[in-house]
């Protein structure tokens, strides 16, 4: 079974001590490629964030990789980068600064000019065109994540795959197997998870600047749709749309415009918990060694879960909701409690805002302070001797009281590795065989964290014990139903 046993190593340089660094599996890299070689992409969901910014608009500014094939259901979208690609390649041709024109010569004039293949099934474009392809994006729809992911692995292919990662815990689990199975390099974008600030933050804490945490708290103030009724269906599918394509795995239902809605459906979606859980969590669910549990031979103590929520809603998702997750120690930590606060501004949850601003007064801000310290979004760490707080996508850090940590260096890394960014890292490691930091290894066990908070939601009030070793819940049988869907005939992860 050694093969199966989550290997770690560190990011970083280890003279700084264990402390300060960053602790991660290893990706068990299967191949390498030579330095002079391109690394041919395939890019499926071709307007999706991560693939639009990371590299339609961004392939010139990676050492020697190629925007080899595409893939999308949706002809409008890709109509989208067509359009940016040809625009692009006119503009910066009669620009002033060489690099652009240079970027034109060597990749927009090509792309607009000569596009890459498309395909509209990523499964066909794998089959066909997978001995051609390096690796794989993925920046669909959040419901296709998994199934695409699962099939390039298969296909022995890194990949890069938007969060979240995953909708179902079954999937995450499933993912976490494969990439076990399958070595590539993945990383999950997050990309809050490269930035300087984020490093340190996760140092700090585990050098214990501020004492043994037993509190975390993440808040999000956009509000859940809460909607009533599910789309009505009976539209006429617009020709550009291949809708049997974009449900994939999903039950079928007819079309209606209202189901492309990425955060509203259950059916499709965890919402905003899956939306913003793995930027303003992950600082704290890295630091903490949560994802330790999931190594552990068996379960002693289980995670225990509960939601409170404006109401249980089984199609979408409630207006507003405070999960709690109680954790049990890992390695000489003590127990931590996270809670997600989440719900429409000005609050996060009925009495969040006040008692999140209540702490950090308490902790040495003043009103003003307290305020400017909860935007829309961020997150809250709470140990004995004081305060990390974090932005939205963890990528700045405060300590409080302000007196008592002044010495302590808060902006970048001390011990471990800087990133050359998220997606360069990514890219780094498909060549090199290097652990990018939110790879599967750990971003599934963080995943199927937040798909038991979601299932939560469909049960307010109730207790959820969940067996982190095992992937199942272990005393309420309704809600281990949802640890999982069924798929359509046809599809697999």
């Amino acid at each position: 079974m050694a093969s199966r046993m989550v290997r770690r190593r560190f990011l970083a340089n280890a003279g700084g001590g264990a402390a300060g660094v960053l602790l991660l599996p290893s990706a068990r890299m299967a191949r390498g490629y030579p330095a002079n070689e391109r690394l041919n992409l395939a890019v499926v969901g071709m307007a999706g964030y991560g693939a639009y910014h990371g590299f339609a608009e961004a392939i010139h500014t990676y050492d020697r990789v190629r925007y080899a094939f595409s893939c999308d259901v949706d002809l409008r979208k890709v109509q989208r980068v067509y359009d940016f690609w040809e625009e692009r390649a006119r503009e910066w041709s009669k620009s002033a600064d060489a690099n652009q024109r240079q970027a034109v010569a060597e990749y927009y004039g090509p792309l607009s000019e000569k596009k890459p293949p498309l395909y509209r099934d990523f499964r066909r474009m794998l089959d066909q065109a997978g001995k051609q392809i390096d690796a794989v994006v993925v920046a669909t729809p959040d419901h296709t994540h998994a199934v695409i992911a699962a099939a390039a692995l298969q296909a022995g292919k890194p990949v890069l795959a938007e969060k979240p990662l995953t909708i179902s815990a079954h999937e995450a689990r499933s993912l976490h197997r494969l990439v076990q199975q399958h070595p590539q390099p993945t990383q999950m974008n997050n990309g809050g998870a490269a930035s300087p600030g984020f490093r340190r933050g996760v140092e700090i804490l585990r050098e214990g600047q501020i004492g043994p945490v037993r509190q975390v708290h993440v808040f999000f103030s956009r509000g859940g749709r809460n909607f009533q009724q599910a789309p009505q269906g009976g539209h006429p599918v617009p020709p550009e749309l291949d809708w049997n394509l974009w449900l994939a795995q999903v039950a079928w239902r007819e079309y209606d415009p209202g189901w492309i809605n990425r955060i509203a459906w259950r059916d499709t979606s965890l919402g905003e918990l899956g939306n913003f859980g793995p930027h303003s969590a992950n600082m704290a669910f890295m630091a903490l060694n949560v994802r330790q549990l999931w190594d552990a031979v068996e379960t002693t103590v289980p995670i225990r879960v509960q939601a409170e929520c404006s109401e249980a809603n089984s199609l979408s998702y409630p207006r507003w909701e405070k999960i709690r997750w109680d954790i049990p120690q890992r390695d000489g930590l003590p127990p931590v409690t996270f809670t997600w606060h989440h719900g429409y501004p000005p609050d996060y949850a009925p009495g969040s805002r006040k008692m999140l601003a209540d702490l950090l007064q308490e902790h040495g801000a003043d009103e003003q302070d307290a305020d400017r310290l909860l935007p829309y979004a961020g997150c809250i760490i709470q140990g004995s001797r004081g305060l990390l707080v974090t932005n939205s996508h963890n990528t700045t850090v405060r300590l409080l009281p302000d007196q008592r940590f002044e010495d302590i260096q808060q902006t970048g890394p001390l011990h471990t590795a800087t990133s050359p960014g998220h997606y360069r890292e990514w890219i780094q490691a498909c060549r090199d065989g290097s652990t990018p930091i939110s790879n599967f290894e750990y971003a599934a066990p963080f995943a199927e964290f937040l798909c038991v908070g979601s299932i939560a939601t469909r049960f307010p009030g109730e207790t959820i014990d969940f067996d982190p070793v095992s992937g199942q819940i272990t005393n309420h049988a309704a809600a281990a139903d949802f640890l999982e869907y069924p798929y359509r005939e046809g599809w697999t992860i």
